[in-house]
């Protein structure tokens, strides 16, 4: 009975430790907020891919943590996009640490920095900077201010400011 009682607990112990994982793993998901008209929507699976170099660009990308699934307004998906050109000075991870990078927007139709399902459009920058605070390993933490048209179905709409914090998970181009 001892025997049995014994190999039910490590088993038991077993499973749970192979569940749960290490307690620091070192990457993961990344995770960030954007803050427009006192209305607050979160993100997951937050990454940052740089391409240094020639023609040198970054983007920070995220899902809706609410509605993943839903289109934020008609054919297009919810999430962030935030994306520009790199400094030349940025050649290395390293140097993304400090760096005041101006957030570009296509305005192609098919694109958004943000969009979210209820916001009433999607988000074009006027004047916005993503500022990198920090890398540490694959954890890049970063804010954003700036302003925003707020596209409707008509392709026109007001312009409000935003703010945005987070860490994003470091991918490079290749």
């Amino acid at each position: 009975m001892r025997i049995i009682t014994a190999s039910i607990l490590i088993a038991a112990l077993a499973l749970t430790a192979a569940c749960s994982g290490p307690a620091s793993s070192g990457s993961g998901s990344g995770s960030a907020h954007v803050s427009l008209d006192g209305t607050t929507y979160q993100l997951r699976d937050v990454s940052i891919t740089i391409e240094p170099g020639e023609d040198p660009w970054f983007r920070i990308d995220g899902e809706p943590a609410a509605n993943p699934h839903d289109d934020c307004v008609p054919g297009l998906g919810g999430g962030l996009g935030l994306y520009g050109d790199l400094p030349d000075s940025v050649r290395d991870t390293a140097d993304l640490a400090g760096q005041r990078l101006r957030v570009d927007f296509s305005g192609d139709g098919d694109d958004a920095n943000f969009c979210f399902v209820g916001m009433g459009g999607l988000a074009g920058a006027e004047e916005a900077w993503v500022t990198i605070d920090s890398v540490s390993g694959d954890r890049v933490s970063f804010t954003m201010t700036g302003t925003f048209r707020i596209y409707d179905e008509n392709g026109d709409g007001p312009i409000k400011s935003a703010t945005a914090s987070g860490i994003a998970i470091l991918r490079r181009e290749s």
